[in-house]
């Protein structure tokens, strides 16, 4: 079990009031040289804790006689969690660029993984198949290169970074808008126990806090903040990842933009980010590991010389993804030819099979 500091008990106190903002508790905080000092006898102070908003005094007091110390700790360590405050070496180095550096931050899993190199990788909740692959393909790449990805286990977009990166046997840090405690999406809870096995989770928010929607917008900063680089793959006009951008700007980091189709929703957040000099284009994860210095090998594709029906049905799926009843029809192939070479151009990597027997390349 880690050791704390009476002092960093008392952070621990004023962060587990879930009412109070930012900037109230740093303005509590400055109230007393020892933070201790505000639970020891919080009546010392009742004067200029009222000044902070009202009730912040009656707060205090019932955290002071309230808060179990104890219990909480054993919490933390059942759950394999660890609090790191502000002055700590363990705390980054990279959040102190921000003029609201979280107090303390919350972690499960290797926290060494907060230093180093690292790129977030952001964008919608509802990816087309597009916004898919690319997400699976720069991540893949990136990982490999040896960054550790960072995204905010949302569904969608950082989900994918997160999977894959694991999946390359890379390391993966996602950035929470709830307590570290807190699974969401439910349906991210097998990604989560991965992450917190073989990654890090980490959350400014105080244990058991839910993800309330004013939450994320707070996080975005740390996503970026911890990062190198973020990494736009696919965000509509009103996409949250324009507020990641926004941030990481802000904070003088490497923007980079895969374009996206022009007629689609989907990419009109992340077209439109292509209008700012200060964004980059990526069309390859090489233009990414190029600009950090990164070579990339990539190994050639095997030869083949496509036979007719294989021509035929390349040439079906050079607009757009077709289902299996539509390649009947437009190549004229038998329902035997046509499930043969499609199972061969699959193997080849020519073509991808989707779901919903859909083809497309």
């Amino acid at each position: 079990m880690k050791k704390y500091t009476k002092d960093q008990i008392a952070i621990l106190k004023l962060l587990s009031i879930e009412s109070l903002g930012h900037r109230q508790r740093e303005t509590i905080l400055a109230l007393a040289e020892h933070p201790a000092e505000l639970f020891e006898t919080p009546a010392r102070f009742a004067a200029e804790l009222s000044k902070v908003g009202d009730g912040v005094f009656d707060k205090i007091a019932d955290v002071a006689e309230s808060f179990d110390e104890e219990r909480f700790l054993r919490y933390m360590e059942k759950i394999g969690a660890v609090a790191l405050f502000q002055g700590e070496d363990a705390y980054p180095e990279k959040l102190l660029i921000l003029e609201d550096a979280p107090i303390a931050l919350f972690c499960r899993g290797d926290v060494s993984l907060l230093e180093g190199e690292s790129l977030a990788i952001v964008g919608t909740r509802a990816p087309t198949r597009y916004g898919r692959d690319v997400t699976e393909l720069f991540a893949k790449e990136l990982a490999e290169a040896g960054f550790v990805v960072v995204s905010g286990l949302a569904r969608g977009v950082d989900a994918i970074a997160h999977r894959i990166a694991l999946e390359s046997g890379a390391k993966t840090v996602a950035v929470l808008g709830c307590g570290v405690d807190k699974v969401y999406p439910a349906e991210n809870k097998d990604l989560y126990d991965r992450i917190a096995e073989n990654g890090l989770l980490v959350s400014e928010f105080f244990p058991g806090a839910e993800p309330h929607a004013f939450h994320f917008p707070i996080r975005n900063r740390v996503i970026s903040a911890l990062s190198q680089g973020v990494l736009v793959t696919e965000a509509g006009e009103k996409s949250g990842t324009l507020i990641t951008v926004t941030d990481a700007l802000e904070q003088g980091k490497d923007v980079f933009i895969v374009p996206g189709n022009i007629f689609s929703n989907a990419s009109k957040g992340a077209n439109e980010m292509l209008h700012n000099p200060q964004c980059m284009i990526a069309t390859d994860p090489s233009d990414v590991l190029s600009y950090y210095g990164k070579k990339t090998e990539k190994a050639a594709p095997d030869p083949h010389q496509l036979t007719t029906e294989e021509v035929l049905i390349y040439s079906a799926l050079q607009d757009e993804d077709k289902h299996f009843e539509q390649l009947l029809e437009l190549t004229g192939l038998s329902m035997g030819d046509l499930m043969a070479t499609l199972t061969k151009l699959e193997v080849l990597g020519v073509i991808k099979k989707y779901p919903g027997n859909y083809y497309g390349i």
